[in-house]
């Protein structure tokens, strides 16, 4: 309880950005559903999921837990075997079904105005 989140260096002037402002909208969308399961002052409901991301080496039923996003824009790679590089991929690339969000009627721009928000945490 004692330890201090470092701020995103990608706050401006310690706000967020108008994309980030954006982005947050979008996180705490219920339609897109972020905040489901990255909530509370911790961004995470400290649950196991499946989310779609199991690998060849993971056991088929494997499930995750739901990692804290404070902090996030200094701990890439992401996901549980490091395999998206960016958030935009796991927001993108390794979200089929939308399992891990509902992402795929989302634009471009929506996107990143998301990826935005999470990288200010």
């Amino acid at each position: 309880a004692s330890l201090r989140p470092t701020p995103s260096p990608l706050l401006v002037a310690g706000q967020l950005s108008e994309s980030a402002r954006r982005g947050e909208r979008l996180f705490n969308d219920p339609a897109v559903g972020c905040a489901l399961c990255h909530g509370g002052s911790a961004y995470t409901d400290l649950k196991m999921h499946d989310v779609g991301t199991v690998g060849r080496y993971d056991h088929p039923t494997n499930r995750f837990d739901t990692p804290t996003l404070v902090e996030v824009w200094r701990t890439a790679p992401y996901l549980h075997d490091g395999r998206a590089r960016t958030l935009g991929e796991v927001l993108m690339d390794f979200n089929e079904g939308d399992r891990h969000g509902t992402t795929s009627r989302l634009t471009p721009q929506e996107l990143q105005d998301l990826a935005a928000y999470v990288l200010s945490l």
